[in-house]
């Protein structure tokens, strides 16, 4: 059994040492990107918080942007379509240039954060799955009716799992996991995967920021899909 995870959400944030915003590296980065003929983004503007580089949003509730506020860059997809690994390319790329350009060594900080939605294959709704298989809230023994029912007086409108972890590798980080039904399509559990990075050392270079959104998503396929199908199996 195999899931097709849908990505919904790319969260990607770069803290580094308090600074003025400066529109003007920015923008002289945005013309450098549109010289290569595919720049990520479209469109910039200087915003009460820092300069923007975005893309217009067709439909509702699209979001493909940075910012670049004084302490640290806002990297946001949202319902944009983009995979994760041009995700991790497109902050490394930014990232690193932008840091040169202020005259910067290294991020203090990374958070990332991973959204899909994943549909089980024996369950028609998400809320049953993580109520009889996942989490097993049954009655006694011959009882069919979950216990939520039985002492709330009925189901919930949401079930969810939340779980912390903490983070491989020899740097400060840790994990936390996200598994939940969700409201907007009852047949497909919400999962959220985010990590939080340090460093040892502010000067030990440049941070490889593409690598941690890799060791998320491995995390995603590799850890938590292999949980999730433990329990999906048939009614």
């Amino acid at each position: 059994m195999t899931y097709e995870p849908r990505t919904i959400a790319l969260h990607c944030d770069l803290h580094h040492a308090p600074m003025p915003p400066d529109p003007g590296p920015v923008q002289r980065l945005h013309n450098e990107m549109f010289q290569t003929g595919a720049p990520p983004y479209s469109s910039f503007a200087v915003t009460p918080v820092g300069p923007l580089l975005s893309n217009p949003a067709p439909v509702p509730n699209r979001v493909s942007q940075v910012v670049f506020m004084a302490d640290q860059l806002q990297f946001r997809d949202e319902f944009a379509g983009l995979g994760y690994e041009n995700f991790a390319d497109r902050v490394q790329a930014i990232a690193g240039n932008y840091a040169e350009a202020r005259g910067f060594a290294n991020y203090l900080g990374q958070k990332v954060t991973l959204r899909s939605l994943i549909t089980p294959k024996h369950y028609r709704d998400a809320r049953q799955f993580l109520d009889r298989s996942m989490f097993r809230f049954r009655g006694h023994v011959g009882e069919e009716a979950s216990t939520i029912a039985r002492y709330f007086d009925s189901p919930a409108d949401l079930y969810g799992l939340r779980l912390a972890f903490p983070g491989p590798g020899l740097t400060p980080s840790n994990i936390g996991l996200r598994i939940e039904s969700y409201s907007a399509d009852p047949r497909s559990l919400f999962v959220e995967v985010q990590g939080a990075f340090g460093t040892k050392d502010a000067d030990q270079g440049p941070v490889d920021a593409a690598s941690h959104i890799h060791e998320l998503y491995t995390f995603l396929e590799t850890r938590t899909l292999p949980f999730i199908q433990h329990f999906d199996k048939p009614l």
